[in-house]
């Protein structure tokens, strides 16, 4: 069976992938190319983004996309690893990984899926339809976060035992902090989408918050 044919059928069948997290029973390899593949599907959607701006831009951003969610898995793990010990199935460390691993995947796919829309309305958007460029994404990375945290709950679920009962609402407090790192991060490595008004630099020192910044957008759009 191919790797993809493993790696779908985890994201299809929690019991199937919660055995797999637990076990690691996969062909060698698999999680290392498994990381590989989500740098790649993070790289097509942050390119998407970039493009706006520029060839450069949409280079940088390709770049950033996989550093954005390393950072934000890092400062996230250990609340996690804390979670599962306490409402979830106790899985160890290298389990944790496995599974997150697992979940940022259903994430970089549904961000992927949506790249070819996204290549459309950069290419076909002027420099004034910029905050709705910005809310577009933000809008499709809510969605594609919410997939990811549907897969962690499933696994959870599928990883118990009878004598302990998994909460889905700890979990998703889990999500939320995770979404709020997140968002705080892919502020601090912006910009993303260059804007043809303002001279792009890879980075931009720090100003406000992603959350002013968000309700600012709203306003513009709105």
């Amino acid at each position: 069976m191919s790797y993809v044919s493993i790696w779908w059928r985890m994201l299809l069948h929690p019991d199937e992938a919660a055995r797999i997290v637990r076990s690691g029973g996969t062909p060698v390899g698999f999680f290392r190319g498994l990381s590989v593949a989500i740098c790649v599907m993070y790289g097509v959607y942050g390119a998407s983004m970039g493009f706006f701006g520029g060839l450069l831009p949409g280079m940088v951003s390709a770049f950033k996309m996989p550093m954005l969610y390393a950072a934000t898995l890092a400062v996230c793990f250990p609340a996690f690893y804390v979670a599962n010990g306490l409402v979830g199935p106790r899985l160890s460390v290298k389990a944790c990984i496995r599974l997150l691993l697992l979940a940022v995947s259903a994430n970089a796919v549904a961000l992927s899926s949506y790249a070819p829309l996204s290549y459309f309305f950069t290419f076909t958007t002027s420099d004034s339809g910029y905050p709705f460029i910005v809310l577009m994404h933000m809008v499709v990375f809510a969605l594609a976060g919410l997939v990811s945290l549907a897969v962690v709950v499933a696994i959870f679920r599928a990883s118990s035992d009878e004598s302990r009962r998994i909460r889905p609402a700890a979990v998703g407090v889990w999500g939320l902090i995770y979404g709020l790192v997140g968002s705080e991060m892919a502020w601090v490595l912006r910009p993303w989408i260059g804007w043809g008004r303002l001279a792009y630099t890879p980075f931009r020192p720090l100003q406000e918050s992603f959350f002013e910044s968000m309700i600012r957008v709203i306003q513009l759009v709105f």
